[in-house]
């Protein structure tokens, strides 16, 4: 089975269309969505129409849809003003959806969660040794996916060894360990933050034992345009273009 692993889209039509068209180029199976669909973007109804609209997709719960669900985030001013914006928006469809959302799924020894498997409404990122080791520790899985950070990485249960998934004109195939335990970060759909502007997924495929990383050019110009019409905060929408 080929599983596409994709995660924070914030709202970013453009982008979710973009990385939908290659996923089919890559005749994934299933589709799994992280989490943070809405957040910082102009098109949050129109991203959450467009998941459910894929058969069989599990998406899970990210920190800025559960802030437009009521739960209390740390987040700062300007993230606070797009959730506002989103609530006011959002179809009652679309807010059904978030509210189905899981914090983790696990099928077999693959875990799924949006930030960390732990203590997933702390929303911990997994970047330190201490939280690298908590999850190994608590999740007891083979192999784990997470988004949140927006930056794609694979990190290794042995010597907690991380590599950064650099830029690349082809996918990067990173090979599942047998033995050791592996945690891997799809990166985001909606607002990269590695210095390359392209929208980032992943692909796993179980009967190879590999995890692709995949890079997507997408209009950043005008889902940018987007947020600057809707008055939403304009670093939102300057950032796209960078990467940041």
């Amino acid at each position: 089975m080929r599983v596409a692993v994709f995660s924070d889209i914030h709202s970013n039509l453009e982008a979710l269309e973009s990385v939908l068209e290659d996923v089919a180029r890559q005749r994934a199976d299933r589709y799994v969505c992280l989490g943070d669909v809405v957040g910082y973007g102009a098109n949050p109804n129109e991203c959450i129409d467009l998941l459910r609209s894929l058969p069989g997709c599990l998406c899970l719960l990210g920190n800025h849809d559960a802030a437009v669900l009521g739960v209390h985030v740390n987040m700062n001013r300007e993230a606070w003003q797009v959730i506002h914006w989103t609530r006011e928006r959002l179809s009652l469809s679309a807010l059904r959806y978030l509210m189905a959302m899981e914090d983790l799924v696990k099928w077999g020894d693959v875990f799924f969660c949006h930030s960390n498997p732990y203590r997933p409404r702390n929303w911990h990122y997994i970047v330190e040794r201490s939280i690298i080791s908590s999850s190994f520790a608590r999740s007891k899985a083979k192999i784990l996916f997470v988004g949140h950070t927006h930056v794609p990485v694979v990190i290794t249960r042995k010597n907690f060894f991380c590599v950064y998934i650099r830029s690349s004109r082809h996918p990067m195939i990173v090979p599942v360990a047998e033995v050791n335990r592996q945690i891997f970060n799809c990166g985001s759909v909606g607002q990269p933050r590695d210095g390359d502007p392209r929208a980032s997924y992943l692909v796993y495929d179980d009967r190879k034992r590999v995890i692709e990383f995949h890079r997507v050019a997408y209009d950043h110009e005008r889902a940018g345009g987007k947020i600057l019409a809707a008055g939403l905060p304009e670093d939102y929408a300057l950032r796209l273009a960078l990467g940041h």
